[in-house]
């Protein structure tokens, strides 16, 4: 017979315990394997944070420089219209870079949730497939 020891609630029974949770002695593993899969997911945001900040440092850089050139070529414009023209010109690659900019954004974005929760993935489908075995057991063993 297990070693019972006396506390508040009463002995402790080791057997029980066991019978109660058939998996107990995975729980340290089940802890680790969650601190590796944060830790995997902690270094995929980061990264998807550096990916998303580089484009958009870049796309600033760009705006500035199409800005730059715009303001040249407008300084050249000899009539009002040209003028007209060259802004409307400006207007239309600065829209069309700014939508290609969020669409590029939107795809770091969407690549860094799934960087970031793939990890868990893995961890969660064996976690969950050891309760389901423990509760199929319990269920075997009440029967």
């Amino acid at each position: 017979m297990a070693k019972t020891e006396p506390n508040m609630f009463g002995a402790f029974n080791p057997e029980t315990f066991v019978k109660a949770f058939p998996f107990a002695n995975q729980f340290g593993d089940m802890g680790k394997d969650a601190m590796n899969a944060s830790t995997e997911s902690a270094k995929a945001s980061v990264k998807s944070f550096q990916d998303a900040s580089a484009a958009m440092m870049r796309q600033a850089q760009d705006r500035m420089s199409m800005t730059v050139e715009t303001g040249k070529t407008l300084a050249g414009a000899k009539t009002v219209e040209e003028a007209m023209e060259i802004q409307s010109d400006y207007m239309k690659t600065a829209f069309k870079a700014h939508m290609d900019g969020l669409n590029e954004l939107a795809g770091i974005y969407s690549t860094a949730m799934k960087d970031c929760l793939e990890p868990f993935a893995g961890y969660t489908k064996d976690v969950m497939a050891e309760t389901k075995k423990a509760t199929a057991k319990a269920k075997a063993a009440a029967s």
